[in-house]
């Protein structure tokens, strides 16, 4: 999300979009022990602590590209220090789990538990272990662009492999939440950049939402090249059948219901972190005016 958050970044100084105020946080129940269990339960089984650092990796990583893009004439000192506080991984975990106690069912759901069990099994932790190091390695520009070149040449070979992605992308259902998360990723940028007064002149809601709409084919079509470049590279260890098993999991009635909780998780981290983020880039380049 941090990557399509920066596609609209380097608008802001002409306009930025905006769109409605996320839902506010429900009110805990008396229950929120049980919460706080199940969220420690799914952090520690899908193995969160590994990710943390590379969402902060991420950020830095597009954060000084933000710099180049949003304070040429100076004033980014600090910036990157900034970013990398926003993104300390202990912050991001107590995000996370937020959202996750947020968006968890008043009564537990057995197709979540079902979902654990199945990354508890061996072909679940290596799963896991792939996409974190397919993640991990997509950080070096050369990488992701190597992995990306691979899924365009597989793609004009017609390889077997390609229709599968295509196949798990469209089951588990991917895109369009990861291409909504970006775009409110983004809208919270805006509206800290706008509360920081980061624009020289207010601009309406309505131009702020036209603006939000009119980059969704392009983050669209990143986020999907991006998608099928990683899933491609973390997937290649597996064999045809490990792949497909993955594939009817992920589709399944308790495979998309621990997605939208995950997806929840990573809701919250995000429009938090990305909040901050405008204020922090507002305040810069007010510092580089003066």
């Amino acid at each position: 999300m941090f990557r399509t958050l920066c596609l609209i970044a380097a608008l802001l100084v002409a306009g930025a979009p905006q769109a409605q105020q996320p839902a506010p946080p429900q009110v805990m129940s008396e229950d929120a022990g049980d919460r706080a269990a199940q969220a420690a339960r799914l952090w520690q089984v899908m193995d969160m602590d590994a990710l943390m650092p590379i969402l902060r990796q991420e950020a830095l990583i597009e954060a000084r590209a933000m710099q180049d893009e949003m304070f040429q004439n100076g004033g980014a000192g600090g910036w990157l220090d900034k970013v990398a506080r926003i993104h300390d991984p202990a912050r991001l975990e107590a995000l996370f789990k937020d959202g996750i106690r947020r968006n968890l069912p008043a009564t537990p759901d057995p197709r979540l538990e079902a979902a654990l069990d199945f990354y508890r099994t061996g072909l679940g932790q290596r799963l896991i272990g792939l996409e974190t190091s397919a993640r991990q390695a997509m950080l070096d520009p050369e990488t992701e662009a190597q992995a990306r070149e691979r899924f365009s040449a597989a793609a004009s070979r017609a390889d077997p492999r390609v229709r599968d992605i295509a196949r798990l992308i469209e089951t588990a259902d991917l895109l369009g939440p990861n291409v909504a998360g970006g775009m409110n990723a983004a809208i919270a940028f805006s509206r800290g950049f706008a509360d920081a007064g980061g624009f020289d002149m207010n601009m309406s809601e309505e131009q702020m939402l036209a603006d939000a709409w009119a980059q969704e084919p392009a983050i669209r079509a990143e986020t999907l090249g991006w998608l099928e470049a990683y899933l491609m590279l973390a997937y290649s260890p597996l064999n045809d059948a490990e792949l497909q098993i993955y594939i009817a999991f992920a589709g399944s009635d308790e495979g998309r219901a621990l997605s939208a909780l995950l997806f929840a998780g990573f809701d919250a981290l995000f429009l938090k972190t990305s909040r901050d983020l405008g204020v922090a880039a507002a305040a810069q380049m007010q510092g580089r005016a003066l």
